[in-house]
């Protein structure tokens, strides 16, 4: 056939970074990870790698899941996603190595534009590529595979119809759900190298909440939140936000330190984002952050707890509180089933009778940011932005969003796992102190596993 751009699907093997093994319950070896973080090309190579993986197996497993034999992107579906994430077309763009975008097979010389379209048909045997030039091509290319089953964007999608003819337009079906599937699942690479950037992230948080760093009666919120981000430039991270610390402070003390930080800046025994205190002794200290590396991004909550002059540890009413924290957590991840809706999962989370000293918890997941890296020939930005795709606790927005609570749990999918709870601790007043353990967890044959989990038993502590 003329005009037509075909490309088959050649299997690359998977590089890994190197991991280091730590226990379901404990994280260990604190400071091992920062030791192993990747030049900037080779985090490139690696992410390409992945991509071209996905293409290998993920896609012909997500197009026969959805009885799909053709897939049909434009490269002007970007507008339909909040943000204008558009993270479909992206991730399936031909690049090379480097992660430079190739262009069109019908741009003129030297020029850098990209694909109108992207064609995926499933023969039986591979998955073909097909670079259809306009939309009078793309119906040619359809009369000439005769497809049974076609996906398509249901919006804006006039001239894709005509294109198609009547014939063809009624074996269409909305490729949302497809695309999904597509973005969410998880190579064995990515899985292995998010343990990696979650126990990174861990490193960073232990180094923060430690004497190194805090110095109680000097050190204010806004320094920590301002260290977070220069170590995160010191290790050549990006982030998706600027790191988050508040307070939470025993009735007692807010009493005691208040012609220090003034009044109103504590409510409920915690302070609110954006509220500047100095760290006192006696303190609970909560840091919400993430870090970006190798296109996957982290979604940590953690707590230290600064010692009081009379206390060489963290007192036992604390350490019970983040046990029961912990198992609290284990009952909602064991609600994570196969084929389950998020609202299904939370439905099952709010029959949980919760366990003894908590006073309220709930419930809070979502698939975790990633981004894609790519540009131009030339070198010019093509795609700089985080997009989430999956099954949420929350409420999402058809077509314009790509994570809902309607969306069923998969294998293979990752989760920003973040269950806020508040529990009764003597001395903290009767609204108790809120203890969420945020962090990325997979669902696999056997269950939600979280990838590094932090802080099962120990709390950090600063001296």
């Amino acid at each position: 056939m003329t005009g037509i751009k075909k490309y088959p699907l050649v299997f690359i093997l998977i590089i890994t970074i190197p991991c280091i093994v730590t226990s379901q319950n404990n994280y260990v070896g604190v400071g091992q990870y920062i030791k192993n973080i990747l030049p900037m090309r080779e985090r490139v190579q690696h992410m390409e790698l992945w991509w071209k993986w996905k293409r290998q197996n993920v896609l012909p497993d997500v197009m026969r899941e959805q009885s799909v034999d053709m897939w049909i992107i434009r490269n002007n579906e970007a507008n339909l996603y909040y943000n204008n994430e558009g993270p479909v077309f992206t991730s399936l763009l031909p690049a090379n190595f480097e992660g430079m975008t190739l262009p069109s097979k019908y741009a003129s010389p030297g020029s850098q534009r990209i694909p109108s379209f992207l064609l995926f048909f499933d023969s039986g045997n591979e998955i073909q590529y097909y670079e259809p030039q306009d939309y009078k091509h793309v119906g040619s290319l359809a009369k000439t595979l005769n497809p049974k089953r076609i996906a398509i964007s249901s919006v804006d999608n006039k001239l894709m119809l005509q294109s198609l003819g009547k014939k063809y337009s009624k074996r269409i079906i909305d490729s949302w759900t497809l695309g999904v599937r597509w973005l969410e699942t998880m190579s064995p690479g990515q899985i292995d190298s998010y343990t990696h950037v979650q126990g990174l992230a861990n490193d960073i948080i232990a180094e923060g909440f430690s004497n190194a760093t805090v110095v109680p009666g000097i050190t204010t919120t806004d320094d920590l939140n301002w260290w977070f981000r220069h170590k995160y430039l010191e290790l050549e991270l990006e982030v998706e936000n600027h790191p988050t610390v508040i307070v939470k402070r025993r009735p007692s003390l807010i009493q005691e330190y208040s012609h220090i930080d003034g009044p109103g800046k504590f409510r409920n025994g915690r302070t609110q984002n954006g509220t500047n205190v100095i760290i006192q002794r006696g303190d609970i200290i909560s840091l919400d952050s993430d870090i970006m590396l190798l296109g996957l991004v982290t979604d940590s909550h953690q707590h230290a707890y600064v010692l009081q002059n009379d206390e060489e540890n963290v007192p036992v009413e604390l350490k019970q509180a983040l046990i029961t924290v912990n198992k609290m957590q284990d009952l909602f991840a064991a609600e994570f089933i196969l084929g389950r809706t998020g609202k299904e999962i939370i439905s099952a989370s709010e029959r949980i009778q919760p366990l003894k000293t908590i006073i309220e918890t709930e419930l809070g997941f979502h698939p975790p940011p990633m981004f894609i890296r790519r540009f131009l020939l030339g070198g010019y930005m093509f795609s700089h932005k985080t997009y989430v795709a999956g099954m949420t606790s929350g409420p999402g927005y058809y077509p314009t969003s790509i994570v809902t609570n309607d969306h069923k749990l998969h294998l293979n999918t990752m989760y920003a796992f973040e269950p806020h709870t508040t529990i009764a601790v003597p001395g903290w007043g009767d609204n108790g102190v809120e203890i969420g353990i945020g962090q990325i967890a997979i669902f696999e044959k056997n269950g939600l596993r979280y990838l590094n989990r932090p802080q099962y038993s120990n709390w950090h502590v600063i001296k």
